[in-house]
């Protein structure tokens, strides 16, 4: 299943971490991500991270949304959706406004649904600042 569902998903992409790439760090963008390649660290994303199928994080994820097609290792916060397709992968915790999980997908974790009434999360800001994302 491809990971864009249209030709204007790919025109809306920022920054791209190709295939055969492997980034380590902590990868900070007011705009969106798509990984393709290998992330190792941490991601702080004020717009959406997409991980495509031959994609693999290593890091946690704190962004306003996630399409996750790829693999994931870390908890990812997602402010306002996290979407895992069929071919996705993910072992770590979640925090998210809103969750698709399709058929198929390996999740092992935990996953706490966020709401307004239950206060705020953190800015992409003091996530920056701080070591590692939490979720509790």
């Amino acid at each position: 299943m491809p990971i864009f569902k249209k030709e204007s998903d790919l025109n809306r992409l920022d920054t791209l971490i190709g295939n055969g790439t492997i980034f380590e760090g902590a990868l900070t963008s007011k705009e969106s991500i798509c990984v393709e390649g290998t992330i190792r660290g941490k991601i702080v994303c004020e717009g959406s991270v997409i991980i495509g199928e031959k994609g693999r994080v290593d890091a946690d994820i704190f962004a306003d949304t996630v399409l996750l097609g790829g693999e994931v290792n870390g908890n990812i916060v997602a402010k306002t959706k996290l979407e895992i397709t069929t071919s996705g992968k993910l072992r770590g915790d979640i925090k998210t406004g809103s969750l698709i999980i399709a058929e198929g997908v390996l999740f092992e974790g935990k996953c706490q649904m966020i709401t307004e009434e239950r206060g705020a999360l953190p800015s992409a800001e003091d996530v920056i600042e701080g070591e590692e994302i939490q979720v509790q």
